[in-house]
This record gives C-alpha cells, sequence and structure tokens, in this order.
C-alpha cells in the first residue's frame, strides 16, 4: 500500500511539474482564433464614401510597394500583391545541390480587401497571405499574416491615407 501511494504521488508530481512547464513555456503563443483574427483584420471608418476608402488604400499599398492586381469600386473589391527576392549564400545554395533540394526564390506578400458600407461608416477586411515560391514558381509554403501588429501598422498607414485623401492631398 506504501508503494501505491508513493507511486501515485510521482504520478501526480510529474503531471504538475509538466503542466507548470507548459503554462510556462514562453514560448510561442497560440495562433489567435477567428474572431480575434477577424477583429484585426476589420477597421471602421467615419465616412459613406467608400470609393474615398478604397482609393486610399489603393495609394497606401502602392506606398508599400505593392502592385494593384485588381479593384472593382462598386464590389468593393481590391487585390493586389508584393515580391521580394529571396537572396542565398554560396554555402547556402552548395549544399542544397548536394542535397538535391529546391531553394527559396521569391516571397510573396498577397493582400485581399473588402470594402463596404456599414450603417453611416465604410468598413474594411483586409487579410494578408505570404507565400514562399521555389525557383521554378511552385509555391513551397504558404500561411495566413496573423500578427495584430501587423495590420495594425497597416491601418495606421491607412488612417493617413483616408485624411490626406479627404483633404485633396
Amino acid at each position: 500500500m506504501g508503494l501505491a501511494v508513493s507511486r501515485t504521488l510521482c504520478v501526480l508530481s510529474a503531471l504538475s511539474l509538466l503542466f507548470v512547464g507548459c503554462m510556462s513555456d514562453g514560448g510561442d503563443p497560440p495562433p489567435p482564433t477567428q474572431m480575434e483574427l477577424r477583429s484585426f483584420q476589420t477597421r471602421e471608418y467615419d465616412t459613406t464614401d467608400t470609393k474615398l476608402v478604397m482609393k486610399a488604400m489603393l495609394n497606401v499599398l502602392q506606398d508599400m510597394g505593392f502592385i494593384v492586381n485588381d479593384a472593382d469600386a462598386e464590389l468593393g473589391l481590391l487585390t493586389a500583391s508584393k515580391w521580394t527576392g529571396i537572396e542565398h549564400s554560396k554555402k547556402e545554395v552548395k549544399r542544397a545541390r548536394k542535397d538535391e533540394v529546391s531553394l527559396s526564390k521569391s516571397l510573396v506578400l498577397e493582400c485581399t480587401a473588402n470594402i463596404s458600407l456599414f450603417d453611416k461608416q465604410s468598413r474594411v477586411r483586409v487579410n494578408f497571405q505570404k507565400r514562399i515560391l521555389d525557383t521554378q514558381g511552385a509555391t513551397m509554403e504558404a500561411s495566413p499574416v496573423e500578427d495584430a501588429a501587423f495590420y495594425q501598422t497597416f491601418f495606421s498607414k491607412v488612417d493617413k491615407g483616408i485624411f490626406l485623401q479627404q483633404e485633396g492631398v
């Protein structure tokens, strides 16, 4: 009976250490929930002029180096992309050849925005996705941008863009 109690205490101690270790891991935070993601992808503006908001967003995206792929003012749809080349050291290229693996060639940041009238405001929902392409143009990796700070920075630029657009600058 003493052995069973001792074994139970050991198991409980191990589980509690594991539980505490998981809580104070300090590792990556869990990904945002769908509602959290939607909340930092969305912003309302005190204007019913959705075309003005769309024009401001076009200017901001172009200022950030994006190429506008499509814009439909009637639907409130805007798509844009930004391509960046990925450089590799000679050592990385040599290693990839030796291991017969593809190297990444380009990073593509894609943006889709929906601008719509909502009550007496314009509502903007934007999402970004990053894709890594190999030398043949095939997608090696794709993932949504889920960083709240990234969206906050983006919307800060849109805020300024709308102000400039309203002022005719």
